[in-house]
């Protein structure tokens, strides 16, 4: 037989375990018992507790009376609750204000006999946890798990999956936002335009929540998944939590398409279309281009196809010449087509070549000096009559002069 003393031993044992709280329960303090009358109020900490209104009043007391009680919280309203005693629809416990204050009904007094009603309950508030001894980031870390699912190889075009998870750790009621984004160069399907954020609630214990969207790439390569973000407020601190980023890679051609052009010697215009295959697919394409209607093919082929290899580029020539005295020519853009491995098909248009034909000024050809149409006003000079005088003067002296020595006139 087994010692009574060992007996008494393990049942005592068994009794301590009992009565410790379980790992995660709800501790809460208890602030004793209250009494309160129709309308009056009473403070316990940052809390203020009204009693708003009873059952009306009867003759005989009845058990199952009721009270309404509201709660302020540093002046603010902040919860309310109607409680009773004995009555199969209403409780009378109620735990308030974010899960941080209980209060169990105790006693509901009303009737004609008595000067006001009057209510005489518990009160307990939610032991706090000591801030001090763990940091916010192990405090989320120990409250919530948040991860972020991305397949790591698709092609260009295909739907991915994205799907994030959230799982609550602790028995508290939980409020919080998660937002997230996608890569440049990817864009949300079916709706381009859906928002990446929400809102959700956990008042259950371990709680988990999924959201998923689908997103694809326009381009191939390798891109970073941008991490979610979970942001929570808890008794006043805001907590925030990161999903890790991933890498994904991206298959499928990718072509681009430039145009270029130079004069010759002749006054051509020498063309020149290029494709590249920046991608990791090779692919067939199709390119087709045009002459403007000012110029004239003179040898080459405007339309070719090829199948390009990744990372590698295919070149094609031709010559024009321009059929006008026009210097100026506008080439217009090339256009490439072709398919990825899911036979979806895409086209891509080079830019617009803008050429600058010279045309040779002619030499001039010498002329006879032209006369000029303009009027021009001759100068007459006008005679110096003083001038004349003293000349006939003199002449006339020198006649007289002779005709008395003929005559001998003295």
């Amino acid at each position: 037989m087994m010692n009574y003393d060992k007996i008494v031993t393990i049942f005592v044992f068994i009794l301590f375990l009992l009565v410790q709280p379980c790992a995660g329960e709800t501790e809460w303090i208890d602030h004793g018992k209250k009494t309160l009358y129709w309308g009056q109020t009473i403070d316990i900490n940052d809390y203020t507790i009204e009693a708003v209104d009873f059952s009306p009043s009867r003759f005989t007391d009845f058990e199952d009376d009721w009270v309404l009680l509201d709660i302020f919280e540093n002046g603010y309203y902040s919860d309310g609750a109607t409680l009773a005693i004995n009555n199969s629809r209403t409780n009378d416990t109620a735990v308030l204000c974010k899960d941080k204050l209980k209060i169990v009904v105790k006693e509901i007094i009303t009737g004609f006999d008595i000067p006001s009603p009057y209510v005489v309950f518990q009160v307990y508030m939610l032991k706090e946890e000591p801030v001090s001894t763990i940091s916010p980031e192990q405090w989320i870390n120990e409250t919530l798990e948040f991860s972020k699912f991305v397949s790591g190889e698709m092609y260009a075009g295909d739907w991915i999956n994205v799907e994030i998870r959230v799982k609550k750790l602790k028995d508290i009621d939980l409020d919080f936002k998660i937002n997230d984004s996608i890569p440049t160069g990817f864009e949300l399907v079916p709706d381009p335009d859906k928002k990446l954020m929400w809102n959700l609630s956990f008042p259950d214990k371990e709680s988990t929540d999924v959201r998923q969207y689908s997103m694809k790439a326009t381009k191939p390569g390798t891109f970073t998944i941008p991490c979610a973000r979970v942001v929570l407020e808890y008794r006043g601190a805001t907590y925030t939590k990161l999903t890790d980023t991933s890498q994904i890679i991206i298959h499928g051609p990718d072509i681009n398409i430039t145009k270029t052009a130079k004069i010759l010697e002749n006054k051509s215009i020498a063309v020149t279309v290029s494709v590249k295959n920046i991608g990791d697919r090779a692919t067939m394409v199709y390119v087709t281009d045009k002459i403007p209607e000012n110029a004239l093919l003179v040898s080459g082929n405007l339309n070719f196809k090829v199948v390009v290899q990744p990372g590698k580029t295919y070149s094609n020539d031709y010559i024009l010449r321009a059929n006008n005295n026009n210097n100026n020519i506008n080439l217009p853009p090339a256009t490439v087509t072709f398919k990825d491995n899911r036979e979806r098909e895409y086209e891509v248009r080079s830019e617009i070549v803008h050429v600058a034909v010279q045309t040779p000024t002619p030499t001039p050809t010498p002329s006879p000096t032209a006369i000029s149409n303009s009027t021009q006003t001759l100068g007459i000079i006008e005679p110096d009559n003083s001038s004349i005088k003293e000349k006939l003067g003199g002449i006339i002296a020198i006649l007289y002069n002779a005709i008395c020595k003929l005559f001998r006139i003295k």
